[in-house]
């Protein structure tokens, strides 16, 4: 009784003001985080692609950078199939709203007001994903450039997610930059099918994903 009459005296109360949306910082997800559908789960089976926490024998091959033949050295694209729901979109709020995004993202603050511009012509979507260190936590650290902005991250071993912005229609490219511990750049990104892992790359080679 005393917890109804309380909500009752508080129903006259002015109501909270509108405030931005805020987002927390990119964290650590566990891989298992979230369902995965009888669907995916039937897919991630038969196309081998449950790699996370597998190395050596046990890991599917990732194909080669330079082995696309798409006449790019060192650059190897990958077909939506692949790579399905990498990137997710954010919430409309934050598209409105992106303050607590922008915060997050490392790049000079003249790009992110140049991202607010974008983001308010609806050219430019905020995005997030989430990638790590599919072999040894090495200070290996990748380049994500995407609608004309870039990003310099450094993979952890434990899957963190990244906010980055996209462009419907366009690809978001990743290029190795630092091989902390001499094996290449051995990165895996998460999908609507499971974990993913991407080619090994050297420092300067790039592997391009289908943004939307």
């Amino acid at each position: 009784m005393r917890r109804n009459d309380s909500n009752a005296s508080s129903g006259g109360r002015d109501a909270a003001p509108h405030a931005d949306p805020v987002l927390l910082p990119p964290q650590p997800i566990s891989p298992t985080a979230g369902a995965v559908t009888v669907i995916g789960l039937v897919a991630l089976l038969a196309t081998g692609l449950a790699f996370f926490g597998a190395t050596g024998t046990n890991a599917p091959s990732a194909p080669q950078a330079g082995s696309a033949g798409n006449g790019k050295s060192g650059v190897i694209a990958l077909s939506a199939n692949q790579t399905q729901g990498a990137f997710r979109i954010l919430p409309s709020a934050f598209q409105n709203s992106p303050a607590s995004v922008l915060a997050q993202l490392n790049m000079p603050e003249a790009e992110k007001r140049r991202l607010a511009e974008k983001l308010l012509d609806g050219s430019v979507r905020l995005a997030a994903v989430t990638l790590w260190d599919r072999v040894d936590e090495d200070g290996d650290m990748v380049e994500v450039s995407a609608a004309t902005f870039s990003q310099t991250l450094t993979i952890m071993h434990k899957p963190v997610t990244f906010f980055i912005p996209v462009q419907p229609g366009g690809v978001v490219s990743i290029r190795g930059v630092r091989d902390g511990g001499g094996g290449n750049v051995t990165l895996g990104v998460s999908t609507v099918i499971g974990p993913v892992p991407l080619p090994p790359l050297a420092p300067g080679q790039v592997v391009e994903i289908p943004a939307l």
